[in-house]
């Protein structure tokens, strides 16, 4: 099935991600709340420039969320991605993860809503099965069924039943792949919170140089030359992903800033605005 647009929205974009690692540390209440909280006004502006996108006749559409710093911390905190360990508190700790996923999902879905997006949470967990965090078997009959029907699926990353592991998290990178294999995207976006890839950290040096474009033949160069100044690994994971994209023969491919006004609504509409831009060249 051919469609108009994947959307990943990335965690970073929506949650106070940066701030996980010094709650996790912390333990403080005070550092857990601000890491643990949502970006309203983030998710507010993102959901109106969809809602745009969707009035002028994108609605053939994908939306793929990031769990942000809800999901990441509870994941850590209990150990969730090592797997099944047998203890109770490991599985109570499962519960608290998706309490923790569903107020971050209810938050985005209260915003589509209200910028008269009608769309669908699908669960992964209910589609999914994997073998060591890698899917092995999924149902995704149900997203075309509902994009004929005019609705939009969202899906994000969920802990899924492992054949190995008992459960195991199942990233969005994960999906995103599956995704791209049964369906044709004409594009896809990364929705992050930084305006592309650039040669040094922009949140660290204010004078580093986005990189406007990125062919498949350089994306390795790039990531080589990214890993020396990213020390989260974020951005790195980001390109390795989109290289795997690019392996299977997606030829657009943006990442941008989608927190910046109009930025999402440049790319759809006129492939143009600030963004790195990758393509199968």
């Amino acid at each position: 099935m051919d469609i108009d647009l994947i959307l990943k929205i990335g965690g970073s974009s929506i949650s106070n991600k940066r701030l996980l690692a010094k709650a996790l540390k912390s333990q403080s209440p005070g550092d857990i709340k601000v890491a643990l909280a949502v970006n309203q006004q983030n998710i507010d502006c993102i959901a109106a420039e969809i809602g745009e996108l969707f009035s002028s006749g994108v609605k053939k559409m994908i939306i793929l969320t990031g769990v942000g710093s809800p999901g990441h911390f509870v994941v850590l905190q209990h150990g969730i991605h090592k797997g099944n360990s047998g203890n109770i508190n490991q599985h109570l700790g499962l519960v608290d993860a998706q309490i923790a996923v569903n107020l971050l999902r209810q938050t985005l879905l209260e915003a589509f809503v209200a910028n008269k997006i009608p769309v669908v949470q699908l669960y992964a967990s209910s589609i999914y099965e994997s073998n060591k965090m890698r899917i092995i078997r999924g149902d995704t009959s149900n997203f075309e069924r509902f994009i004929q029907n005019g609705i939009v699926p969202v899906i994000s990353g969920d802990v899924v039943p492992d054949l190995s592991m008992g459960y195991s998290v199942l990233s969005g990178d994960q999906i995103l792949l599956d995704l791209v294999k049964k369906f044709i995207p004409q594009k896809i976006i990364f929705g992050s919170d930084v305006d592309g890839v650039f040669d040094e950290d922009p949140k660290i040096n204010p004078a580093a140089n986005l990189i406007p474009e990125i062919p498949h033949s350089r994306i390795n160069e790039v990531i080589e030359q990214v890993s020396s100044g990213d020390a989260s690994g974020q951005m790195k994971g980001k390109l390795v992903e989109i290289r795997n994209l690019l392996d299977l023969g997606q030829k657009e491919i943006m990442l941008l800033n989608i927190t910046r006004k109009g930025a999402l609504l440049e790319a759809v509409t006129n492939n143009s605005g600030r963004s790195t831009r990758f393509h199968s060249k």
